[in-house]
């Protein structure tokens, strides 16, 4: 081999020393910060997890970035016959002269004197200096984890807003509870994969799963669950239980000596398919029982659907005598879909039904429970019906216009939807959009307002013009409009009916024909009233509410212009006035009452619970820290928001973070969460 193969093979050598001894002193500084950490942990000072591995990769980084700086230039051929010449005196540059190629005809003069350079040695000796430190310093690191114990002391507990300087600790390292680890296996058939947490305030699976929790240590362990005991099985230092995940939550209490330790179990049920018709999907009055009647829905699971079908009652007959036929069309397995729109034509021909008959069609889904189910969702139910003989014939006559409060309930009805739908955009459209749009609304409810206003006096006896039908804005300066007052109302029905006073009329207690149809539409136009002052400054979300109380009391109008009363009704048996609590008592002396008990007491009981334990946390941080995972428990069912709030600072808490602000959160959220706008609502200009 010559002497420019022998030097350009030592510089491949000298490059992989060089790059193994940077990836010796990266793997060293790492391993020797981690151990450093352990150790500290074991006296009480904890670095969580996150900042542990950020200090161990920056650690390593630049380590391996001062090694490998430290290790010079690259190993050329020209470098590495120079560093031969420092190694072997006397060759005064013959190497490097012989390794040139602009000298490669002087080179069989040279080699002569190159014969005799230990090119082996020399590579071993350079692989033993440059390796052997980093080697070194890895063996102390790999002592040092040997030594240090695995468990580690919880990091002090974040400080609640005005607390002291105390801390909380879970179990100490040598304790079996110091380091869990949770295995959760979903059932099979919701095709979920197995999960591990390591160290779990808290597990969530779905109802029945197998959670498994395991850790390590000397001393016995016992578990309890809701009163009960669960078996925790021993292999070496090593424990282990295994349970079903309830159906409610709980807290699974670990025990072992004086150590303890609480683990919430969050269920997350199973819920049943979603199902929904197509819109095309009616009820439906045939003339003849022939054709098909296309039928279309949509199932949804949040596991995936087993089945879905369409199932059919088929009814006949009158009076007394009915006979019911039943079946299914369109089945189909949906092989786990999480979504499906199952589709069927429903044929009247090969039902042979007759005039009269009735057809009732449902879409049925199940899902792939097979621990508590199978879940089965249903769809509304739709009716087709085949006319019955003669039921088209008919006189033609000429068509009257529909009554005054007809037409009232109708248009009283299409604001309402116009509200609605303008609502539900709401969030979507900019707030100048949802004024100009929600004050369109209450111009047309402000002009329905006054004709139900016109029709009331028009009723008791006044023409439109009389005194008391005069609106802001028709010219007549009377003042600003407002809501009616029922003795008004009164007045112009005694005066309507031939008397001057305000008095019942017929007979004392009851209401006369004119008072009925017409106090529901002072009711409704007080409502109307409501509304359109909520929809004039923007806010449809809270005129939908008085909108609704209009049509109803429209709707009362109605039905008052369609009774005709034949005589005194019987008296009423519910005594009203007693009912509310506005009678005397029967010795006409009032006794005390106690009064009502707050209407939301769980939530009340909740922030009390609450408060205490943010008092525990000076001076007993790990009661106060179990205090909030038992008050999770109880909220999980009732107040998730409140649930999610505590989770976050129970982990903050336990992870030695600052959970001030995840603990005020769940303090707001135990009073109910307030009610905030995003801004000031533009100014209306006038309708006040």
């Amino acid at each position: 081999m010559t002497a420019r193969e022998q030097v350009a093979r030592l510089a491949r050598v000298l490059a992989a020393v060089r790059a193994t001894r940077t990836g010796l002193w990266a793997l060293a500084a790492g391993m020797l910060a981690f151990a450093v950490l352990r150790l500290l942990a074991a006296f009480g000072v904890v670095v969580p997890r996150p900042g542990m591995v950020a200090a161990v990769l920056v650690t390593a980084v630049a380590a391996g970035a001062v090694a490998y700086w430290r290790g010079g230039a690259a190993a050329s051929p020209t470098r590495a016959a120079l560093w031969v010449e420092e190694q072997v005196p006397g060759l005064d540059y013959a190497l490097v002269t012989a390794a040139d190629p602009r000298f490669a005809a002087t080179a069989p003069f040279l080699a002569p004197r190159l014969r005799d350079i230990p090119w082996e040695r020399l590579s071993r000796a350079a692989a033993v200096r440059a390796l052997a430190p980093p080697l070194v310093v890895l063996l102390a690191a790999s002592a040092l984890l040997l030594v240090t114990p695995r468990g580690h002391t919880a990091a002090p507990a974040a400080r609640a807003p005005g607390a002291g300087g105390s801390t909380a600790t879970t179990p100490p390292a040598a304790s079996p509870l110091a380091r869990l680890r949770a295995t959760v296996q979903p059932p099979a058939y919701t095709g979920l994969p197995a999960t591990t947490l390591d160290d779990p305030a808290s597990v969530a699976a779905v109802v029945a799963s197998r959670v498994e929790l395991r850790g390590a240590g000397e001393g016995s362990v016992a578990a309890e669950l809701g009163g009960r005991a669960v078996a925790v099985t021993r292999d070496g230092r090593a424990w282990r239980l295994s349970l079903a995940m309830p159906h409610a939550p709980g807290a699974l209490r670990l025990t072992s000596g004086g150590a303890e330790r609480l683990v919430v179990l969050e269920p997350r049920a199973d819920s049943a398919p979603v199902v929904t018709l197509a819109r095309t999907v009616v009820d439906t009055v045939v003339r003849a029982p022939t054709g098909g009647i296309p039928l279309a829905g949509e199932a949804t699971d949040d596991f995936g659907l087993a089945s879905a079908a369409w199932e059919w009652i088929a009814s006949s007959g009158e009076g007394e005598n009915f006979t019911f036929r039943s079946g299914t069309l369109g089945g189909a397995a949906l092989d786990g879909r999480r979504r499906a729109e199952p589709r069927a034509t429903l044929s009247l021909d090969a039902l042979e039904l007759k005039p009269g008959d009735f057809v009732h069609v449902r879409l049925v889904a199940r899902d792939r429970n097979t621990v508590s189910g199978p879940g089965v969702g249903v769809s509304e139910t739709r009716t087709i019906r085949v006319a019955r003989v003669g039921e088209y014939d008919s006189l033609a006559v000429e068509g009257a216009p529909p009554p005054e409060v007809d037409k009232s309930a109708l248009s009283q009805r299409m604001l309402l939807l116009l509200t609605e739908r303008l609502e539900e955009r709401r969030p979507r459209l900019a707030r100048a959009t949802v004024v100009s749009e929600s004050q369109a609304i209450a111009r047309d409810q402000t002009a329905l307002r006054k004709r139900v206003g016109e029709l009331i006096y028009t009723r008791l006896g006044e023409g439109v013009d009389g005194e008391h039908s005069h609106f802001a804005g028709d010219g007549h300066e009377h003042g600003v409009e407002g809501k009616l007052d029922p003795a008004d109302l009164l007045a112009q029905a005694s005066k309507a009916t031939g008397g001057g006073e305000p008095t019942m009329l017929d007979f004392e207690g009851d209401e006369t024909p004119v008072v009925a149809v017409n106090q529901p539409l002072l009711e409704a136009y007080n409502h109307m009233w409501d509304a359109s002052r909520e929809l004039e400054v923007g806010a449809p979300g809270r005129a939908i509410a008085p909108m609704r109380r209009a049509l109803v009391a429209l709707q009362k109008a109605r039905e008052a212009e369609r009774i005709y009363l034949r005589g005194r009704p019987p008296a009423v048996v519910v005594d009203v006035a007693r009912a509310r609590l506005q009678g005397k008592d029967s010795a006409g002396v009032v006794s005390g009452r106690t009064p009502r008990e707050d209407i939301d007491a769980a939530a009340a009981a909740r922030a009390r619970r609450l408060d205490r334990a943010l008092l525990l946390l000076d001076a007993q941080p790990a009661a106060a820290v179990d205090s909030l995972l038992l008050l999770r428990v109880d909220a999980l069912a009732e107040a998730p928001a409140l649930a999610g709030a505590l989770g976050d600072a129970i982990e903050r808490l336990r992870g030695g973070r600052d959970a001030t602000d995840a603990l005020r959160r769940a303090r707001r959220l135990a009073d109910g969460e307030p009610h905030t706008a995003p801004g000031l609502p533009a100014w209306s200009g006038g309708g006040w």
